[in-house]
């Protein structure tokens, strides 16, 4: 079994990177082959040498793409930074980078850790689809900012499998283009929005399990359910199996933090410290979150009250902070 995994990150994500890439080696050792691919920008000689350290640890293949060429592309079609970096939004150009002959190609965020084999994800049927993404678990109500129904299906951007020849048939990289160039670009999660609203007929839906998000390992089923309710989402069987049989988990912000910020309450974060002892980061220094001064309330209420009733509450104000945007969008 032939694995292709792709990355992309600046240097300050490039140690977090590191410790998903060192849990993706870790745990699937019986892959034949494994070939990295890294969509950098501005890495360091530092960060290369430690990630290039892993491919001769595991046996297994790094390649870094120049990416400057596609930066400029960028620049030219109006593609928006997104907190000051191109990176985010790298892999929707993916078949002007990758000149290899890969059919399939599986791309994870850097605050993923695998724990699991993802051969599956490499066997199955594309269903004539583009991509393969796993709903999002708290965009039920953003959804509807960038012109979804709330029938509709929104996917989260941290796991996506590329079917590539379906993606280059069905002109998805053109039709991107051709969306931001017409003006299209006030999206508050750029990459994922594009892809839920212009490529959202050629998605499978994928098995939560290989995107295991943080509100799963945090709050009771029911009271997700209670406050999130079940259209356009997974079945409650399905999110209680997550116990058990997550592939990937998503580690991405809970509370203002991530779990490798210092004093941090994320439920990942064992997790995270196990892979990054493992990892050429194990020397790892940790600061303290830049947060909000809402989010040191949210942090606070949290350590206070039951998590069912914590959970209202930010679904209330989560709620009002997207009704927010979508009147400074109209």
């Amino acid at each position: 079994m032939h694995m292709n995994v792709l990355y992309q990150f600046n240097e300050k994500y490039a140690p977090y990177a590191g410790v998903s890439i060192t849990s993706l080696f870790e745990n699937n050792k019986n892959a034949d082959e494994i070939c990295v691919y890294i969509l950098g920008e501005n890495l360091s000689e530092t960060s290369k040498r430690k990630l290039k350290s892993l491919e001769q640890e595991y046996k297994r293949k790094i390649l870094f793409k120049d990416t400057q060429a596609l930066v400029e592309k960028m620049k030219e079609w109006g593609v928006p930074a997104y907190r000051g970096s191109y990176a985010a939004n790298m892999r929707l150009f993916l078949p002007m980078i990758l000149q290899e002959d890969v059919d399939r190609i599986l791309y994870l965020d850097a605050d993923t850790i695998v724990q699991g084999s993802l051969q599956p994800l490499f066997e199955m049927e594309d269903a004539k689809a583009a991509l393969g993404m796993v709903l999002d678990s708290l965009g039920q109500n953003h959804k509807r900012t960038i012109g979804l129904r709330g029938e509709d299906l929104y996917y989260n951007s941290g796991v996506i499998l590329f079917f590539m020849s379906n993606w280059k048939e069905y002109r998805c990289t053109e039709r991107i283009i051709e969306h931001i160039e017409a003006g299209n670009t006030m999206y508050s999660a750029p990459d994922q929005d594009l892809l839920n609203v212009v490529c959202r007929e050629e998605i499978l839906k994928l098995p939560a399990k290989y995107n295991a998000q943080p509100v799963h390992r945090v709050y009771h089923v029911n009271d997700y359910f209670k406050c999130y309710g079940s259209r356009a989402y997974y079945s409650e069987e399905e999110i209680e199996k997550l116990k058990d049989d997550t592939v990937i988990y998503h580690c991405f912000r809970f509370l203002g933090e991530f779990p490798w910020d210092k004093d941090n309450l994320h439920p990942d974060r064992k997790l995270f410290d196990y892979y990054l002892e493992k990892s050429p980061w194990e020397d790892y220094i940790r600061e303290k979150a830049e947060v909000t001064f809402p989010m040191k309330v949210e942090k606070l209420l949290f350590k206070m009250l039951p998590h069912g009733m914590f959970l209202r509450i930010f679904h209330v104000f989560h709620n009002l902070y997207v009704e927010g945007k979508k009147e400074i969008k109209a």
